[in-house]
């Protein structure tokens, strides 16, 4: 026969559950107070396994092109590095967050001179963009409310700065430990790229910022994204 529960023993385990169920309010209480960290919206699992296809593809060209150097081969050092090139730009495309940060850059970078009616025209596209993001997203909502808060100040000529709230939204899509090595490597790719063909001398060691910056990438896309 069980025997009753003492109504101190009881008490005291009321006491204890309460507490725990504050304490557990209390803690997500703070985490939500906290400020949201940009450049931590990285891509799962099978989007990173896509972009490693993209890099290694990247790197395997880069690497081509090194070993046309050896050979003086001008022609074929240029064609490696371009093929290079495309697939890195199409690396740093993949996942819905990173797709919308570059369609974000693009708005910046078409405003060419201070009339606001041509800017204005891409907001709708990137509207269609953000609703691809998952709808529950913190980063993906505060970003959806700094690229509403950049429409208001363009329409309404209200006080800010539209383009830095759109830089903020751009930042808040994108994952900084993937996206600065990447970004690296597309600007070292530019200037071999350029140096070549405007000729100038080029030794084997030239290609080694480029290709540590590929390495980079590729070893944080291979060590998460392990199933």
């Amino acid at each position: 026969m069980q025997k009753p529960t003492r109504p101190g023993k009881l008490s005291s385990w009321l006491l204890f559950t309460l507490t725990m169920c504050l304490s557990t309010l209390s803690l997500a209480k703070a985490e939500a107070t906290q400020p949201l960290a940009p450049g931590n919206y990285c891509p799962g699992t099978n989007i990173m396994l896509i972009m490693a296809e993209d890099i290694s593809t990247s790197l395997t060209f880069v690497m081509q092109s090194r070993a046309a150097q050896t050979q003086g081969d001008q022609a074929q050092m240029l064609s490696q590095l371009s093929a290079a090139g495309v697939v890195l730009k199409q690396a740093t495309s993949r996942g819905a967050g990173a797709r919308t940060a570059l369609l974000i850059d693009s708005t910046i970078l078409s405003r060419v001179n201070e009339n606001n009616d041509q800017l204005l025209t891409w907001f709708p596209l990137l509207k269609s963009a953000l609703l691809t993001l998952p709808p529950d997203d913190q980063a993906a909502n505060a970003a959806a409310e700094a690229v509403g808060e950049a429409e208001d100040i363009l329409q309404n000529d209200e006080r800010g700065n539209a383009l830095d709230k759109l830089k903020k939204a751009s930042h808040l899509l994108v994952c900084d430990d993937l996206n600065i090595p990447l970004a690296a490597a597309i600007k070292e790719r530019a200037q071999l790229w350029s140096r070549i063909q405007q000729q100038k001398p080029v030794v084997t060691k030239d290609y080694d910022k480029l290709v540590d910056s590929l390495r980079t990438a590729l070893s944080y896309l291979l060590n998460h994204s392990q199933m």
